[in-house]
């Protein structure tokens, strides 16, 4: 009994299992050839109509996954688009990507005598609307030219506009939905854009969220990927990206791009990249950025030139689309990259946060004071190589934490321009307050006894010692004020003296404050013996005469130990001193 339930069961499943296999199709069922020789076109898209059925609908659909199985010294011929319009849940594969080495081995090859998409997702946003859900791309070869291009030059003109399009064409004035595509381990190479997603009116093209995974992106002419206009997102996750973007400039601008070769150029929307593998040497940026958002999470980039370039970022309200890039190592042993690396990212809008960066040529930051691009962990391989731009030389827009030049910084707000930025290549931790208003530092639960903010330093070492500048810092001849009006104070820890405090009064100095310019206000100095070391004396300073600082007002009431009168004296205003006795 328990035999004929089992055989029962095995039956029911095999059913089952052809049911399902029923609902898979191969092209060849429609009549491709895959031979090289024969125009496969038309048999591919009678395929993808199955897979729509006749309405939005799927009114006597009967493919959900469709097949391109790979033919020995064969390949699919397309002259004309293959469109997928209004359909839902459609998975079309192959065996694999590249599976015959050499791009030009690919399954599916552009033959059209003008430069249109190999795929076009379309799906309109009418009434009624007739969208795409869940289209799937995966273990296929894409080329969109008859043979391999040379990375050089101006590109046919019947190459391949892309070789997976995601959007409407020019003259196709109808916006587009797509969501939840996904590109798994798809090669595409030899198209002017790998993957085009986008509207070229201008419309929102509402795509989100497309994910391409574990694909490679190759020798398209002017990107590996464009991503077009907004409401769309996308997230490009272990993916390689190399050798694109070399035509940027022999392609004139038109409906599609301007003239801009990368191998990813982001027009718009919101572009999540992680986990990312490229090379090249591309004519403007490995990642451009014209608008939109983009954040990169971990990327080894072997590209000459600019890993990333921000010519600008979206805005809503007047608040900037801010991403972030953190896990970046920009750097390739070649002489091409070095000869063509003096940058390595350039960082416009405000907010932006970089992070953790191992990058080769400088961080150019042009932005301005209304909000500034934070950088955390930078280290710059290049000698020399450091943060420039106008935001560093005209209005001081960066927040610097962490390692800079590899000595540990943080910059805090902005400086006055005209200040020169020589923080690079201290050799001891620093605090750089600068700023048109002294810096904030607001401690949480604080009271009118105390701010609850304290400095720790050890005082236990003789040969230690540790320096805060306030309103002030250290450069290798002295000490530059960050604001010419402003009191600089040098608090000194460490040592035999526990804690000094010197001072300088910059009015109307704009130059470098050397060391012997500072007054000593005196300290509190420890017993230098040993088992002693609870012992703290205050020790004033020794000055010939009153001091000289010229405040004004803001010195009334300071007292001070005159040693050569062996008096005390108080300050009465500007200049004025009385003896105490």
């Amino acid at each position: 009994m328990k035999t004929c339930l089992w055989l029962l069961v095995c039956f029911l499943l095999c059913a089952v299992g052809q049911v399902v296999q029923a609902q898979g199709a191969s092209v060849l069922d429609f009549g491709a050839k895959g031979d090289g020789i024969a125009d496969d076109t038309a048999a591919i898209q009678a395929a993808l109509n199955a897979a729509k059925g006749a309405d939005a609908n799927a009114e006597g659909r009967t493919v959900f996954s469709l097949y391109f199985p790979s033919k020995p010294g064969g390949f699919y011929k397309v002259t004309d688009t293959l469109v997928i319009d209004g359909t839902h849940g459609l998975v079309i594969y192959g065996d694999g990507a590249l599976t015959k080495r050499g791009d030009e081995q690919a399954t599916i090859r552009w033959y059209g005598a003008t430069s249109k998409p190999v795929f076009q997702v379309k799906g309109g946003t009418g009434i009624p609307s007739n969208p795409n859900f869940r289209i799937t791309f995966r273990d296929l070869t894409i080329s969109g030219y008859p043979s391999t291009l040379a990375p050089q030059g101006a590109p046919p003109a019947n190459l391949a506009l892309s070789g997976i399009h995601f959007g409407t064409l020019d003259g196709q004035n109808d916006n587009s939905l797509c969501r939840r595509a996904i590109v798994e381990n798809v090669y595409i190479s030899n198209c002017r854009f790998g993957i085009w997603s986008g509207n070229p009116d201008g419309m929102n093209t509402d795509h989100a969220t497309i994910l391409v995974t574990g694909s490679v992106l190759y020798n398209n002419a002017q990107a590996g990927m464009l991503w077009g206009t907004g409401n769309a997102v996308a997230n490009v996750i272990s993916c390689d990206v190399f050798g694109n973007g070399w035509a940027g400039k022999s392609v004139p601008a038109d409906a599609y791009s301007q003239q801009v070769g990368a191998n990813i150029h982001v027009a718009s929307g919101y572009l999540d990249i992680v986990s990312y593998t490229s090379a090249g040497h591309p004519t403007d940026a490995d990642i451009y950025q014209a608008s939109g958002r983009v954040s990169v999470i971990n990327a080894w980039s072997d590209t000459a030139g600019y890993f990333f370039f921000q010519a600008s970022a979206s805005q809503n309200e007047g608040g900037y689309h801010n991403g972030q890039i953190t896990g970046v190592r920009h750097y390739a042993g070649a002489q091409e990259f070095f000869d063509n690396t003096p940058h390595s990212m350039r960082i416009t809008a405000p907010g932006m946060f970089v992070s953790s960066c191992l990058v080769y040529g400088n961080i150019e930051v042009v932005s301005g004071l209304s909000g500034r691009p934070v950088f955390a962990g930078i280290n710059f391989i290049r000698p020399g190589a450091t943060f420039i731009g106008t935001g560093v030389d005209t209005q001081r827009s960066l927040t610097v934490l962490g390692n800079a030049g590899n000595h540990a910084q943080i910059l805090l707000g902005g400086a006055n321009a005209g200040v020169p930025l020589t923080h690079k290549g201290a050799s001891v931790p620093q605090i750089l307050s600068m700023g048109d208003s002294p810096t904030l530092f607001q401690v949480l639960g604080a009271s009118p006894t105390g701010t609850g903010l304290s400095f720790h330093t050890r005082t236990d070492d003789a040969n230690g010692g540790n320096i805060l500048l306030v309103n002030g810092y250290f450069t290798s001849t002295g000490v530059q004020p960050l604001q010419a009006d402003k009191m600089v104070w040098w608090l000194e820890f460490g040592g035999s003296q526990g804690w000094i405090m010197r001072g300088h009064d910059p009015v109307e100095v704009t130059t470098e404050i050397p060391f012997a310019a500072f007054k000593d206000f005196g300290g509190l100095k420890v017993a230098p013996i040993a088992g002693y070391r609870s012992q703290v004396t205050f020790q004033p300073p020794a000055l010939p005469g009153p001091p000289s600082f010229t405040s004004g007002d803001y010195w009334a009431g300071t007292i001070y130990y005159d040693t050569t009168a062996r008096k005390l004296r108080v300050n009465t205003g500007g200049s004025n001193w009385v003896d105490l006795h």
